[in-house]
């Protein structure tokens, strides 16, 4: 197998933006004006709690029973007349509805404004300084009267920032009418497809729908995700910072917006050049939106859909938490010391820097021959999304793919000790399937107590894996499986030593997939197929020595990601699978085969769950290689779902 460390993928064709006047900078101004808008109380600042105290001190200033806090918390967004009249059950025109809005307006001076900038939500005020350095102008749209809404801005120190704002009392329909919106895009000469509107509830979406606006909801409002979410978003945000790298993504530099009413110019290779997000999300997930823009590229899909696809998993990923932003290095790591903080999943962004520098020093070759048979025992490490990252990266030859793909080695690193190695038994003389069925009927005939044993082994606890594993049932059993070992593990056939290494990928991926196919979908089974191929990128770029060492320490690998679940394929199913594709091959000219790859291709663009365009790319390539090897192309279409979160996850990461 050749290394493809120059990939050709399409490119998008630019076409130049049309100018739009404006009136905020100069006349004369040719980039259209950029601006967003936000909701003002649960957006940019933690009001409703005082919000409830100020209604209550209302009713009981009026003398009536105070409204019970949730029902009072559902009318925030609604304009003041509104809230009271629903809350009190009256019309909107009874006088009751005044003297609450007066007795609310008192409340409001005493209560919520001398706490104003204690109520700021975090980085709220960087934030809006952000925005307005990359030349987006701030806004707000609320439903409190103009003079409430300039009072809370000023007390809590955000007024400096804000150009334009637009309150229930400057506009004859407040929110969810578009009115609001309109009336800041006439003020400023913008268009609707250069501004975004934030907020936390359906009111300020539906007002963004409304006016032609994209949207960025925030879910730490008054309104939960899900009744966010029937409001239609572009974008969902978790924190006020997401919602800043939303808006950023929405209103480009240069006004593209990625709305498309301006063409997104970004190739391919800018979408895995781009150094805007962590390597992993929500602790310890993996960040694998690169990996699926090299799968669709190679796939032939369209440039613009792949950077849909890429936008969409940036702002929602398949677990329902965006993409975090990079973080600074917190120290220097250089080639004295790089060892020192190996699997201790520590300064992702110091590693990165550290193998960038090596990189320009020694070239993406160079640095892999340099450090990568070092890191090769730790190949499985972060559920081989480190491997899979370096690997697909020489598959695409984009250099910052790969400088992350090894720092993400590095950081992620988890020994499955191939120094414990040593010859397999007179018995094992056969191929990669024949060393499976063996390990297999050991299971099979030791079964339950060998489960029990794997068992009552991952539910220890190790001071040798970091604590953040702990969270995850898949990466800390496989850290656990791979610290303790089996005996099994490390009987190493002749086969791995002996045959010529391409040999050897040729055979191990033909039984990873019959493997997949005896539990199809398995999220597990089918990280070992995307990290194959990874791995012979990783090999054929390494020295000739280290090649078959790379084969060892994938087999010791996958024996340890197998023995980690606690069960084994019946080496009867094995084989009977095995049987059924030894020999069945499919013409690679037959236009029916080629509608096929049509239908796996567009199924793969249509899913949110990137793992299975990673499948297909893969599952083509095989075919291809094996002049149409039947079990490839059958393989494809058995697509995989995003596993559920474990409960652990409800407790926060641990960095």
């Amino acid at each position: 197998m050749t290394t493809a460390l120059t990939q050709t993928f399409p490119t998008a064709t630019v076409s130049p933006s049309a100018a739009a006047p404006s009136a905020v900078v100069t006349a004369e101004r040719t980039a259209p004006v950029r601006v967003a808008m936000f909701d003002l109380d649960g957006t940019l600042v933690d009001s409703p709690r005082a919000i409830v105290e100020a209604f209550t001190a209302a009713f009981e200033a009026m003398g009536r029973t105070p409204a019970d806090p949730a029902a009072v918390r559902a009318t925030i967004g609604l304009p003041l007349e509104r809230a009271f009249a629903h809350l009190l059950e009256v019309a909107q025109d009874d006088p009751s509805v005044a003297e609450g809005v007066a007795r609310y307006q008192e409340a409001f001076r005493t209560v919520v404004l001398p706490r104003a900038r204690s109520l700021v939500f975090p980085g709220v005020a960087e934030g809006l300084a952000r925005l307005r350095a990359e030349g987006i102008v701030v806004t707000v749209a609320t439903s409190k009267f103009h003079a409430s809404a300039d009072a809370l801005l000023t007390a809590a120190g955000l007024i400096g920032h804000v150009t334009t704002l637009v309150g229930a009392d400057d506009v004859e329909h407040p929110k969810p009418h578009p009115e609001s919106g309109r009336l800041i895009l006439g003020r400023l000469d913008a268009r609707p497809e250069h501004a975004v509107m934030v907020g936390d509830t359906t009111h300020d979406l539906k007002m963004a729908t409304a006016a032609g606006l994209a949207s960025v909801a925030v879910t730490y409002g008054v309104h939960g995700r899900a009744e966010l979410e029937s409001a239609a978003p572009t974008h969902v945000a978790d924190t006020f910072p997401q919602a800043v790298e939303q808006i950023l993504a929405v209103l480009p530099s240069g006004g593209s917006p990625a709305t498309g009413a301006v063409e997104d110019t970004r190739t391919v290779e800018d979408l895995l050049d781009d150094s805007a997000y962590h390597i992993e999300f929500n602790g310890h997930l993996t960040n694998h939106i690169k990996h699926a823009v090299v799968a669709l590229a190679g796939l032939g899909v369209d440039p613009g859909r792949i950077r849909a696809y890429h936008d969409h998993y940036i702002a929602l990923t398949p677990y329902g938490c965006r993409v975090e932003p990079a973080r600074e290095p917190q120290r220097v790591i250089d080639e004295d010391n790089w060892l020192e903080l190996l699997g201790r999943r520590t300064d992702f962004a110091a590693y990165v820097a550290f193998f960038d520098a090596e990189e320009r020093r020694l070239g993406t070759a160079g640095m892999v021959r340099r450090y990568v048979p070092r890191l090769l025992a730790g190949w499985a490490g972060a559920l081989q999304h480190a491997t899979i990252h370096l690997g697909w990266a020489l598959d695409a030859g984009n250099r910052r793919m790969a400088v992350e793909g090894i720092a993400y080695l590095a950081f992620a690193y988890v020994d499955c000790h191939p120094e414990r190695a040593r010859p397999a038994g007179a018995d094992d003389t056969g191929l990669p399937r024949e060393s499976l069925l063996r390990i297999a009927r050991h299971w099979e005939e030791n079964q339950p107590g060998l489960g029990a044993r794997i068992e009552e082994l991952v539910a220890g606890r190790s001071p040798d894996i970091h604590p953040e594993l702990m969270r995850s049932g898949l990466q800390y059993r496989i850290a656990r499986m791979l610290g303790e070992g089996h005996p099994l593990m490390y009987e190493t056939p002749a086969w791995v030593t002996e045959q010529d290494p391409e040999e050897s990928w040729e055979q191990l991926a033909h039984l990873v997939t019959v493997l997949y196919l005896t539990e199809p979908g398995d999220f597990l089974l089918l990280h070992l197929i995307t990290a194959l191929h990874a791995m012979r990128h990783i090999a054929d770029v390494l020295p000739v020595e280290e090649r078959r060492r790379a084969v060892g320490c994938y087999w010791t690998g996958i024996l340890g990601v197998l023995f980690s679940r606690g069960h084994f394929v019946a080496p009867a199913k094995l084989t009977a699978i095995e049987g059924l594709f030894a020999t069945a091959t499919d013409d690679v000219d037959d236009p029916r085969w080629a509608r096929e790859w049509d239908w796996h291709i567009a199924r793969a663009v249509e899913e949110e769950e990137e793992h299975n365009a990673k499948l297909v790319y893969v599952m083509r390539e095989l075919w291809r290689g094996s002049g149409g090897r039947s079990v490839y192309r059958t393989a494809a279409g058995q697509f995989t779902s995003t596993p559920e979160l474990p409960p652990t996850f409800d407790h926060p990461p641990t960095d």
